[in-house]
């Protein structure tokens, strides 16, 4: 579990694999969140990631919810892509 408590502290973090099906790195993810991806939904039509396998959807979820995001994750609660 990635637990981010600020933008100084997403800098400095180091990257990791978090969708291995798709290869999306932490960074990307958190990227797209930080540009208004605040679903799961929202980030596999971006980035690919939890459409594969969904292993990593909770993940991708926690990291929504960790990043400080005023919108919070809203996703349907459904795995995308299947």
């Amino acid at each position: 579990m990635l637990v981010v408590e600020n933008d100084f502290q997403l800098r400095n973090q180091r990257a990791m694999i978090v969708c291995l099906c798709k290869g999306v790195s932490s960074r990307t993810i958190l990227d797209e969140v930080r540009r208004g991806n605040c679903s799961v939904k929202g980030i596999a039509q971006a980035c690919q990631a939890g459409r594969g396998c969904g292993s990593c959807v909770e993940q991708i979820r926690e990291m929504i919810q960790s990043s400080g995001s005023a919108a919070r994750a809203h996703d349907d609660g459904t795995v995308p892509g299947r």
